[in-house]
């Protein structure tokens, strides 16, 4: 009983720690992942919770700048509207590989908030940042043990 709650909880804290790290919040969820398979948690397991916490995590990211760009960019960047418009073109343009790269670690936020800017399709987005959330993890969980 005790097991099942310890690794439950584990779980749950994974959940959080990747849904966390891929926000603008400077975290490794990396790190725990490896730590889940070196003590033995189900590689699995591990690999799905990440995952979809991750991606939850950038959608959040994407959602905030999805509908609140203007009172964003007015408070924040009114002088950056112009430049903003450039690179709006290039996320409309080339969303798909923008979504799949953001699980790159510090520009992979940027990313996703990039795409909420530009008002990216949702579906589309979300599929190609979990694609990418998902090799990265599954390299790390499969290829590096």
């Amino acid at each position: 009983m005790l097991d099942f709650f310890y690794s439950h909880l584990s779980y749950l804290g994974l959940f959080i720690v990747s849904f966390l790290s891929s926000t603008l919040l400077p975290l490794a969820s990396e790190a725990f992942v490896l730590a889940f398979i070196k003590f033995d948690f189900n590689p699995t397991i591990t690999l799905f919770i990440a995952t979809l916490a991750n991606t939850l995590g950038s959608l959040s990211t994407y959602a905030l700048a999805y509908f609140s760009k203007e009172k964003i960019l007015q408070k924040y960047f009114a002088s950056s509207l112009k430049k903003l418009e450039n690179y709006t073109l290039n996320f409309r343009k080339f969303g798909s590989i923008f979504a799949f790269l953001s699980f790159l670690p510090l520009v992979g936020d940027l990313f996703a908030l990039g795409l909420g800017f530009a008002k990216y399709p949702i579906l589309k987005t979300a599929f190609f940042i979990a694609l990418g959330k998902f090799s990265r993890y599954f390299f790390l969980v499969f290829i590096t043990f």
